[in-house]
């Protein structure tokens, strides 16, 4: 279990927050599991940990430049459902006179893709398939585009996640819908200004890494060569999700080395095919495009790339149409992506119901959710504290800025272990739904049986209609309904 380094739990901070317990740890501060006295509800509290090499102006610029990026994120997820939401914003001083930012976030419950992927394997199911992943990650492309493209007072700001992972991407449970959500964003450049203040040598610095080197792209690992990163960075984690989503597993491996030779090679690319996935010509093409090594050759935003992979998929009229906000004004369709305000967007197709425990986090050995729920933004495992396996990280802090620069330190990734998920009832409702056909089939058949016994016990007689006995119809739409059923669930477990 994590260790309560602020000495918090069991006390009342911000005389709001009533602190239950400790959820993770990572390099960067600690995630507690909170109850809100007002709201009389759950919260997950993010307390930051400051260098201590900052002067106290430092530390006073800090704050300000947390706060500035908690009212991006703020404004962010108010006009997108699918984009973790934050409560409260502050900072408070522990009985050492330590001062300590915190935000206060939804509480989720559920797990991320990642540890989706997990369970399925675990399962022995095979990884979900493109057209479903397409189907589940369409509001959080949506998310995306809107964050790339966020109202403001003098137009549209571009405020990019730096760091698309699948442990950054969570199904929550809400209502009767699950719901993903988009975590982390703004940790990325919070981390790079922290960094910057105390400067690289110090080891405190190091731990603040701002990418995930198995999800970084090109431009993060050697920005001298491919520039800054911007609206393609985002391209780029979304592309390299579905394709690590749909093979079930890792898709760079290795030391820091490894990884960034793997990531800057022109000849060989992350692309399904070339991970053993099947695909179409079409779907090949598009992320070989949106995995471009040079940014300039890639998609410049995730509209462009997810309307062409919906498009080539043939689920473009299963996830509403197209998710660009300039395809959308082309269209002269209302923009409901960004310019307003919309509630969280359910899985559009074959949800799939989840219950697990209280604390979601990862480690760098492997940890998993576990108790009730998951804090929202907890899942942070390439952010972990160096030589502290079995921390965790916290994430989603506030909305990073336009084009954040420099090479920033990088730690080894984890993955989540085990968690506990049920694919009942929403599971169950779609199979049903495809055994419909089949079920009708049954229900026909009974009929003909009923009425052909029937008609025999009161006429001594069988019922014939011409040349064929109703127990025959009986019998042969028993056969269909068997040979439908079969393919219905066969379908849905392939999904």
């Amino acid at each position: 279990m994590a260790k309560d380094r602020f000495g918090i739990v069991g006390k009342v901070i911000a005389r709001t927050y009533e602190i239950r317990d400790v959820v993770a740890e990572g390099g960067f501060g600690v995630v507690y599991r909170a109850f809100h006295q007002g709201f009389r509800a759950e919260v997950a509290l993010k307390c930051l940990k400051i260098p201590i090499e900052l002067t106290n102006e430092q530390r006073r610029s800090f704050l300000e430049q947390f706060r500035s990026e908690a009212e991006v994120l703020f404004r962010l997820s108010s006009h997108n459902g699918n984009i973790v939401r934050p409560l409260h914003v502050d900072a408070f001083h522990t009985p050492d006179e330590r001062l300590v930012p915190f935000m206060a976030m939804e509480w989720l419950e559920g797990l991320t893709l990642d540890g989706l992927m997990m369970e399925r394997v675990e399962r022995g199911r095979p990884p979900l398939s493109m057209r479903k992943l397409v189907r589940l990650l369409s509001p959080v492309a949506a998310a995306l585009e809107l964050a790339h493209n966020l109202p403001g007072q003098h137009g549209p700001e571009i405020i990019v996640h730096r760091d698309m992972k699948p442990e950054n991407l969570f199904i929550a449970r809400i209502g009767q819908e699950d719901v993903p959500k988009v975590l982390d964003f703004g940790i990325s450049k919070v981390k790079s200004t922290a960094s910057q203040m105390v400067g690289r040598a110090s080891l405190q610095a190091d731990a603040l890494v701002s990418f995930s080197p198995a999800y970084g792209a090109p431009e993060q690992w050697a920005p001298r060569r491919y520039g800054q990163t911007g609206r393609w960075t985002d391209v780029w984690g979304l592309a390299l999700t579905v394709v690590e989503a749909a093979k079930g597993d890792e898709v760079i491996r290795g030391d820091h080395a490894e990884m960034m030779g793997a990531i800057l090679d022109p000849d060989h690319r992350p692309t399904p095919r070339n991970e053993g996935i099947e695909a179409s010509d079409a779907v090949e093409r598009i992320f070989e495009r949106a995995l471009a090594v040079d940014p300039r050759k890639r998609y410049q935003t995730v509209g462009a790339f997810w309307d062409e992979l919906t498009l080539a998929l043939g689920v473009r009229n299963e996830v509403g149409g197209p998710v660009s906000i300039e395809s959308k004004k082309a269209g002269n369709r209302r923009v409901t992506t960004g310019f307003n305000s919309v509630p969280p967007s359910p899985l559009p197709h074959d949800p799939i119901s989840i219950s697990l425990a209280p604390a979601a986090m990862t480690s760098a050995q492997g940890t998993s959710p576990v108790g009730r729920g998951a804090p929202a933004g907890s899942y942070d495992s390439a952010h972990m504290e160096v030589g502290a396996p079995g921390s965790a990280g916290p994430g989603s802090l506030g909305p990073d800025s336009v084009f954040g620069g420099g090479m920033q330190s990088v730690v080894s990734r984890s993955r989540p272990q085990r968690s506990q998920i049920s694919y009942a009832p929403a599971d169950r409702r779609s199979l049903m739904k495809a055994l419909g056909p089949a079920l009708s089939l049954v229900a026909l058949s009974v009929a003909f049986t009923f009425l052909d016994r029937a008609f025999t016990y009161s006429r001594g007689v069988p019922l014939f209609f011409g040349p064929v006995r109703a127990s025959w119809v009986a019998g042969a739409l028993m056969i269909a309904a068997i040979y439908f059923a079969v393919g219905a669930v066969r379908r849905h477990w392939e999904d």
